[in-house]
């Protein structure tokens, strides 16, 4: 987080990660300003790069989609890699895609229907770039999720 936010900064980004569409009035009473202040503070936070969007939070399970799941991925480098990844990256079953450090190269989290939902996303990635090894984690139970 970029430095120089106080406290009713941090209070305002917290509040707003709880629910992006409070209101000013609301998150100015939250935090003791008003909502003319609150929005000028927020302005301040896009511009800074503190606060960079709003996204809506889409509860999978209610699309059919309840199988949660993490592919760890070591992939060979070829002249595929930067454009598969790109290809990769915009599959609307990957919900994140991360480069990592150590034994993989990437990881993926993606939501399923059944494991043949997963097992076509795995096929598509593969299409994408040249995959050496994957590891999928199916996930028993969220205990924890942002």
């Amino acid at each position: 987080m970029p430095a120089g936010l106080d406290d009713i900064d941090r209070k305002i980004l917290d509040l707003l990660r709880q629910d992006a569409r409070r209101t000013n009035a609301a998150l100015g009473e939250a935090v003791g300003l008003t909502a003319p202040s609150v929005f000028e503070r927020i302005r301040k936070l896009e511009k800074r790069g503190a606060l960079k969007g709003y996204t809506v939070r889409v509860d999978e399970a209610a699309l059919g989609k309840t199988l949660t799941a993490f592919i760890r991925l070591t992939a060979a480098y070829d002249e595929r890699h930067d454009p598969g990844l790109r290809a990769i990256s915009q599959d609307p079953d990957v919900l994140e895609l991360y480069s990592v450090a150590g034994e993989d190269c990437f990881l993926i989290k993606t939501r399923a229907s059944d494991p043949a939902d997963l097992q076509a996303l795995i096929n598509r990635i593969r299409g994408h770039i040249t995959v050496q090894r994957s590891v999928t984690m199916i996930v028993l139970d969220t205990l924890k999720e942002n």
